[in-house]
């Protein structure tokens, strides 16, 4: 009876000590979509037009999440895994805790980036005859992570500080598009960013304040020792190096709502600079840029019209090298009970020293036009895109030239029915 009374309190005792660890929500989710499309592709004036598509099927990412609460404190756990040319898997923490009229938050992520494994027949790193070079190569295609870099919010909810790497500005971007190919981006050749203030994710400080319940404005400061990095998406031209160099930079940022018009506007400039020589010595290595975004939506009930505009200008000092894209884009969403009608054109003019034919901008226009629905618990999208494309030339385009765009012509056609599960 003694040791039956013990086990019992032990019992009690595990199940009053693990409860606070069972306090957590847990949840899996993830996706899968299947598309008809159909492409035709003339890829200069006088190309022979190419056809694809046809049906494709594709899954979404893997997500395991889980969170709690307890009183002011919350916390988010997430792991997901997902395919998008190689296979990532992302280990991800946040959390939040308010005092008094303080409110901090943080989150940390790590990508393990898993590679394939490797094998090596003529040197398999275990026999007599393998070779130091011959486990290096094999060992270099494995499993790499990345760094985790975050940034710590802090916020009574008139001001908000963030400090580290974050999106401190807004790219102003407020178009909508369809399910199809047509609409215009910046930096088509990497980033592929949407029209706007040409701005990401960078290691700073910003400091938000509502000015009033529909109006707030956002400065921004970035250092730190990238030269790739301007405002969080500028590249360098003017081959510094980046062992001694670093990025500075400011912004701001403003959005209001005036009815039923809101409006945004994001600016920002940055240059990077050898940090031992470039203040006694204009003629160093640095590359200078600056953007700007707006946007405008117009709330009409159903219809919602839209509006975005940006430009970016980044040049070396030294090489003059450098780029200057111009866009703008202009839709509506129209909402009829639970579907969706979206029109969407825009246009952008790209211009670089490094590519191109005769240094002529290349300019871009797009337009699509997509339906949206529900079929029970499955989504349905349909969608028509077209993009053309123009650049001066001096001779005529010629097989194989990939500099060669003046002529461009697409139109795209593209059914999706995606589930979320």
């Amino acid at each position: 009876m003694k040791q039956l009374s013990k086990i019992m309190i032990a019992a009690v005792a595990s199940v009053a000590l693990a409860a606070p660890a069972f306090a957590w929500d847990f949840s899996a989710s993830g996706s899968s979509s299947v598309t008809f499309n159909k492409s035709d592709v003339t890829a200069y004036t006088g190309a022979t037009v190419g056809t694809g598509g046809g049906v494709a099927s594709d899954g979404g990412a893997i997500s395991l999440t889980s969170s709690h609460t307890d009183g002011a404190k919350t916390a988010s756990f997430s792991y997901a895994l997902d395919w998008d040319g190689n296979l990532d898997e992302t280990v991800s923490m946040s959390g939040s805790n308010k005092v008094g009229d303080w409110t901090a938050s943080g989150s940390v992520a790590y990508n393990r980036g898993n590679r394939g494994g490797c094998s090596n027949a003529a040197d398999d790193n275990t026999s007599a005859t393998s070779t130091a070079a011959g486990v290096a190569a094999c060992g270099a295609t494995g499993m790499v992570a990345e760094e985790s870099r975050t940034a710590v919010s802090l916020t009574d909810g008139t001001m908000t500080i963030k400090l580290g790497n974050a999106a401190h500005l807004s790219g102003q971007n407020v178009s909508s598009g369809s399910s199809a190919s047509g609409a215009v981006t910046f930096d088509t050749a990497d980033d592929e960013a949407s029209v706007g203030a040409f701005v990401g994710s960078f290691q700073g400080v910003s400091l938000g304040y509502a000015v009033s319940d529909t109006m707030s404005v956002t400065v921004a400061y970035q250092k730190d020792g990238s030269i790739d990095d301007m405002c969080g998406a500028g590249e360098n031209y003017d081959n510094e190096v980046a062992a001694t160099a670093g990025t500075t930079g400011t912004g701001f940022g403003f959005n209001g709502t005036f009815g039923i018009v809101a409006v945004g506007a994001t600016m920002c400039s940055a240059s990077t600079a050898d940090v031992g020589t470039y203040a006694t010595d204009p003629a160093s290595n640095s590359t200078s840029s600056s953007t700007l975004g707006f946007g405008a939506t117009l709330d009409l009930g159903d219809i919602k019209p839209f509006l975005s505009f940006g430009t970016y200008v980044g040049i070396g000092n030294l090489s003059k090298a450098g780029e200057a894209y111009a866009g703008n884009e202009i839709g509506l969403t129209y909402a009829m009970g639970a579907d969706t009608v979206t029109f969407y054109m825009g246009s952008t003019a790209e211009f670089s020293t490094a590519s191109g034919v005769a240094g002529e901008a290349v300019t871009t226009s797009g337009m699509e036009l997509g339906y949206a629905t529900m079929v029970g618990p499955a989504s349905l999208s349909v969608g028509y895109g077209s993009q053309t494309k123009a650049q001066s030339v001096v001779t005529a385009c010629t097989a194989g030239d990939a500099d060669c765009v003046d002529g461009y012509s697409m139109t795209d056609i593209d059914v999706t029915l995606g589930y979320s599960f």
